[in-house]
């Protein structure tokens, strides 16, 4: 059985239509799919009517990764089973949206001062209505000739610690799990590995944190043992996926990363919810 519970469309950041990546996910033999988008909600329904379109050929998770910060490190927290329509969440999400359009106008301000005469309605025009990024600023840069790729324009340029790196203005991790858990979400760490979140686990814990995402691509063996480990000790759920931004993105194929069948009821079960009957898996 093949899921994978982190993935991005052009609702967000990636590359895809929501219609897009349920069809994809289904060629490939995948049983479920989590729409995940930075920020964002707007692509799910589109998601859940592509599943049924193709009469459950593959079942859609609704979820949302939330940004927050502490103490300067980003932190990211996946929203499984939001309410997409949840007064408080879609608040938060317009707030969240003006906070990355500020930070993008930054962004291209600082570079187009600094000689590469870029200019925000290229980066809007990448983002096609969606929560605008970093990574479309990266496009932006790829397009004009400033960049090799996307990674080497995050590398040299926008990513933490590089010269145009601005950071967005945005809640704590705490504010964000209430956000997540009052809009009926299972809230989970997204890749601690990756941003080095660690030492916030407790606390995050004693403040509703419900699963580590021990089981994402960019977590080497050690780290998917040592944060399974870490759930089990604190009572969590486990979770994980591609982080798919599409086929183009540095990003492994959608569904290729191995996460234990039991992943999945566990999710639903904290979710309050029952586990739908699944198509059989494909290789």
């Amino acid at each position: 059985m093949r899921f994978d519970l982190h993935v991005h469309t052009t609702a967000s950041d990636g590359t895809l239509s929501p219609t897009e990546i349920v069809r994809q996910a289904a060629d490939a033999g995948l049983v479920a799919v989590a729409i995940t988008d930075h920020d964002s909600v707007e692509g799910v329904q589109e998601a859940l009517d592509a599943a049924a379109a193709c009469r459950e050929c593959i079942t859609v998770i609704p979820g949302v990764e939330l940004s927050a910060v502490h103490g300067g490190l980003d932190v990211h927290i996946l929203g499984y089973f939001v309410n997409p329509a949840d007064a408080e969440l879609r608040t938060h999400l317009s707030d969240l949206r003006s906070a990355r359009l500020n930070r993008a106008r930054a962004i291209v301000a600082a570079l187009d001062a600094a000689g590469y005469h870029l200019q925000l309605d290229e980066v809007m025009d990448l983002s096609e209505g969606a929560a605008v990024g970093r990574s479309h600023v990266a496009r932006a840069l790829v397009h004009r000739g400033h960049a090799q790729d996307v990674s080497d324009a995050f590398k040299r340029l926008l990513g933490r610690g590089k010269p145009f790196y601005v950071p967005k203005d945005v809640r704590t991790p705490a504010e964000v799990l209430q956000v997540i858990l009052d809009a009926g979400g299972v809230p989970v760490l997204a890749h601690p590995g990756v941003t080095g979140t660690d030492d916030l686990i407790p606390a995050l814990v004693a403040n509703g944190l419900a699963g580590l995402e021990a089981y994402h691509a960019e977590h080497d063996p050690g780290q998917r043992q040592h944060y399974a480990s870490l759930a089990a000790e604190h009572g969590l759920l486990v979770t994980g996926g591609t982080d798919y931004h599409g086929p183009l993105a540095p990003n492994p194929a959608l569904g290729s990363v191995e996460i234990p069948e039991s992943v999945l009821p566990a999710l639903f079960e904290a979710a309050g919810r029952a586990l739908p009957d699944l198509p059989p898996s494909r290789s």
